[in-house]
C-alpha cells in the first residue's frame, strides 16, 4: 500500500444502492476516501449532493464514528438530535458517535453540497448505521 493516496471526485462513482428505504432521498453520495478504495484504517471522507425540492437524509446515527460535514453548496437544515438548524454555505456542523442526526436540503431551485467525513471508522460498516424512523 502506498503511503499517500490521490483522487478525483470526478473519478469515483455514486455509492450504489442507497435510497430512500435506507433515508437516502434525492441525494447522491460518494466515499472519496475509506478502507476500500484508500486502505484508510480510521477515516471516511465524502460527498453528498441532495437535489432541489425534498432531498434529505433522514435522522440517522452511527455509534461507530463521529461525523464532520462543511456546506459547500446551497443551503438546508441541519437535523441534530431533536432540534433543526439552518445552515448554508461556509457552515461547519459536527455530530459525536451515537448523535441523532441528518440533513434536508431547504431549497426548491438549488442542489445542496456537504464535503463530510467520519473519524474513527473507515468504512460503513465500522461507523454503523441506525435510522431514527424505519419505513414500516
Amino acid at each position: 500500500m502506498a503511503d499517500s493516496f490521490r483522487v478525483g471526485i470526478g473519478d469515483v462513482p455514486a455509492v450504489p444502492g442507497l435510497g430512500p428505504d435506507q433515508g437516502w432521498v434525492g441525494m447522491t453520495v460518494q466515499f472519496l476516501v475509506d478502507a476500500a478504495g484508500a486502505g484508510a484504517e480510521h477515516v471516511v471522507f465524502g460527498r453528498a449532493v441532495f437535489a432541489p425540492g425534498q432531498a434529505e437524509h433522514q435522522w440517522h446515527r452511527h455509534p461507530g464514528a463521529e461525523e464532520f460535514a462543511l456546506i459547500v453548496r446551497g443551503r438546508g437544515i441541519v437535523l441534530d438530535g431533536d432540534n433543526e438548524i439552518p445552515v448554508s454555505a461556509g457552515d461547519v456542523v459536527f455530530h459525536h458517535k451515537g448523535a441523532w442526526h441528518g440533513f434536508r436540503n431547504t431549497s426548491s431551485s438549488e442542489e445542496a453540497e456537504m464535503i463530510w467525513g467520519w473519524a474513527g471508522a473507515a468504512s460503513r460498516a465500522e461507523a454503523g448505521y441506525e435510522l431514527r424512523y424505519p419505513p414500516q
